[in-house]
């Protein structure tokens, strides 16, 4: 640390006149307790170039005096704090002390500078699991996300809240985190953009919360931060791990009510809007849709695979071998993925529509390892200068695609569209013709919200009453799902600070809002433990490598978790229930 600037190790009280340079990492407004629209706190975290990390309040009365200069991210030169006590149960760091910004603070903007842009304190996840009571520090964790539970919502104050279960899975350990609101959107965002298989996440500022002895992870409002995929040195070591761990990186994302639960007939059928293809070019905004056509040639122009690491990165030549950007070194061990593009015709018109490695396997009935063995010895088919002979028998197919009707951006032809899922079923496609005078027009679809498919839109009312009568009607009896249950606190905007007298009412909500993890109705519980439990015998679209190591995890379970968190939240607040339409 440069003579002039104090290291954030060094600081304590009551001295008031530190020199700072540091990075904000992180920066976020802190609502008012009781009035989301006004703001209570701007809290920070600062890191300097030995990567100390302290928190910094901004007061009520000053925030609109420095939220314009400060943006996360930046460096700058700070002067003149209040040293006061790091306490609370949501500490952000583990620095004793903590700042609070006085009038006379003074913050200048800096030139980038070797501090680091991130600085993650990652808990292990052994560590988290043999937790016994609530941690008072916010955490960060980095594991794959390996499920994404069904959604749900729930009624709070005449707000609709929207949450979701997923599981992250580090070293054959498995932590359940609770995602709220915002989160629950960004999550969804990250899916609909198609990625179908187990992706890095690392979540920032997470609360551990414990029930009946089992630990999980919630996110704090508006101080988590989730890192999807992120290029991040921290990932790239944590995916070196896992192959070394033997763990196949390729493996699909479960996620529920999709692919078990939903049937080619509901998908296809009820829960996506049709459309025909001339609506599709016409249509301004973003959504998916169901078509009905046939296909009438194979685009022959570039190659029908390409190349991906055992990460899942696609990968690229450099200098005679392969190179993967997210792992940072040469690879020799890759796996080829179909990517083929056809022309499809129907009575309004015809598109070009692009089938990843899931669809195509569909269509042919061949992985596309076992095709690229098969006419490895012929150099112009596997260059793309000729496609192999069993892509001809695609002509003149009639298929239903459910399709994104975001066009491909960066395709030379005009409406060229992305294939989600593909039916090829005669009986389906019969039902479909029968039904094609119902479509409607594309103006009155339904805004795009996360559905059985990834990214897909749907109708989640229709969806959620299609679930549940389709596992009524199976009479299924199996245990209950919710074998960790994370209560409510953090929520709410949750104020970090300590504003001289540690009032806990202020950042929690009350317990009975701990029936979030586990709805009242019994059978969307039953059907969600078997979605759950049996989820890695889910015969998952995706095609694995026949030797691929899969993922065992173990769970933290209690016998009777069930019947006690029944009685515990047996007068808990009102969860918005599925209806039969």
């Amino acid at each position: 640390m440069s003579p002039s600037f104090d290291a954030i190790s060094k600081i304590v009280p009551p001295r008031e006149a530190w020199r700072l340079k540091v990075r904000v990492i992180r920066a976020w407004i802190v609502p008012s307790f009781g009035n989301p629209d006004s703001p209570n706190s701007m809290e920070l975290i600062l890191v300097d170039e030995n990567s100390n990390k302290i928190q910094a309040t901004i007061r009520k009365q000053l925030i609109n005096r420095f939220k314009d200069n400060i943006i996360e991210g930046n460096c700058y030169k700070m002067c003149y704090f209040s040293v006061v006590p790091n306490h609370g149960s949501y500490r952000a760091t583990k620095h004793e002390f903590k700042l609070t910004f006085l009038f006379r603070t003074i913050v200048t903007t800096l030139p980038d500078d070797i501090i680091p842009r991130v600085c993650f304190t990652l808990y292990p996840f052994e560590e988290i699991l043999q937790m016994s009571q609530d941690h008072d520090y916010l955490v960060d964790v980095i594991g794959l996300l390996t499920l994404v539970g069904e959604e749900k919502s729930y009624d709070k104050d005449g707000k609709t809240i929207k949450m979701v279960v997923v599981e992250l899975s580090s070293q054959k350990m498995v932590l359940r985190c609770a995602l709220f609101g915002e989160y629950v959107d960004q999550l969804n965002h990250f899916l609909s953009s198609g990625y179908v298989e187990q992706p890095v996440v690392i979540l920032q500022l997470a609360k551990v919360k414990l029930f009946r002895g089992q630990p999980g992870l919630q996110n704090v409002m508006k101080a988590t931060k989730i890192y999807l995929n992120p290029d991040l040195a921290a990932v790239v070591d944590f995916r070196k791990s896992v192959v070394e761990q033997g763990i196949n990186g390729t493996q699909p994302l479960f996620i529920a009510n999709e692919g078990k639960t939903i049937s080619l007939e509901d998908d296809f059928m009820r829960l996506t809007k049709k459309s025909t293809i001339d609506e599709l070019q016409e249509n301004k905004e973003d959504g998916t849709f169901v078509i009905l056509g046939t296909i009438t040639d194979v685009v022959e122009e570039g190659c029908w695979w390409y190349s991906t690491c055992v990460c899942g990165k696609t990968v690229h030549p450099e200098s005679g071998v392969y190179f993967c950007d997210m792992c940072m070194h040469h690879v020799t061990n890759v796996i080829p993925r179909y990517r083929l593009k056809v022309v499809v015709s129907d009575e309004t018109g015809q598109g070009i529509f692009v089938l990843f490695d899931r669809e195509t396997t569909y269509l042919v009935k061949k992985t596309c390892a076992d095709l690229f063995n098969e006419v490895h010895k012929d150099s112009k088919v596997l260059c793309g200068d000729d496609y192999p002979i069993i892509f001809r028998n695609l002509e003149g197919k009639k298929v239903l695609l459910k399709v994104d009707t975001k066009s491909l951006g960066v395709d030379r032809y005009f409406g060229t569209f992305r294939v989600k899922r593909i039916c090829d079923d005669a009986a389906i496609i019969s039902m479909f013709e029968l039904a094609q005078t119902e479509i409607t027009p594309l103006k009155d679809a339904p805004v795009p919200v996360f559905g059985p498919e990834l990214g897909e839109t749907s109708n989640t009312k229709c969806l959620e009453n299609t679930v549940m009568s389709s596992f009524l009607q199976k009479e299924a009896n199996v245990a209950g799902l919710d074998d960790i249950h994370l209560d409510m606190e953090g929520v709410k905007e949750v104020d970090i600070q300590d504003h001289s007298v540690d009032s806990d009412e202020n950042v929690v909500l009350s317990d009975d809002i701990g029936s979030l993890i586990r709805s009242d109705v019994d059978e969307t519980q039953d059907l969600l433990s078997h979605l759950l439990d049996d989820s890695r015998k889910v015969n998952v679209p995706n095609v694995v490598p026949k030797d691929a190591v899969f993922l065992k995890v173990k769970r933290n379970l209690e016998a009777d978790f069930d019947k006690e968190l029944e009685d515990t939240v047996a007068h808990c607040s009102k969860i918005i229930k599925i209806e039969d339409s």
